[in-house]
């Protein structure tokens, strides 16, 4: 089963993503910060990642850098954010893909399928 690791620090968001993922046939993992994050992904490996960009402490551009040092798997930056400099940053995050909020479940479809995850 491909595993996927949802950092987002809103809990309602974290689990409505969770059980659309689980409805794709996902074994769901959930951090809503990016320590918790951090500490599923010195852990294991996961298939794909979503990360929130906006997080306390560390954000989801400086996560997607840890991971890169242990993985190439596709990231999905989820943001509410409207910045061209953040956007800009996380397009240069190699496999990458970048949705801004709020986001429908056929957007996530169709950046999955970009990403050859479905």
């Amino acid at each position: 089963m491909k595993k996927v690791l949802i950092v987002e620090d809103d809990a309602g968001v974290r689990e409505v993503l969770a059980e659309f993922f689980s409805m794709l046939g996902f074994e769901v993992s959930l951090a809503g910060s990016s320590k918790e994050a951090l500490n599923l992904i010195e852990k294991e490996l996961f298939y794909l990642y979503l990360l929130d960009i906006k997080l306390p402490q560390v954000d989801g551009l400086e996560l997607a850098h840890h991971i890169r040092n242990k993985s190439n798997n596709p990231i999905i930056f989820l943001t509410g954010l409207i910045n061209n400099h953040t956007e800009s940053q996380a397009r240069k995050v190699n496999n990458s893909y970048y949705l801004r909020k709020p986001v429908t479940f056929e957007m996530l479809k169709e950046v999955l399928n970009k990403a050859g995850v479905i």
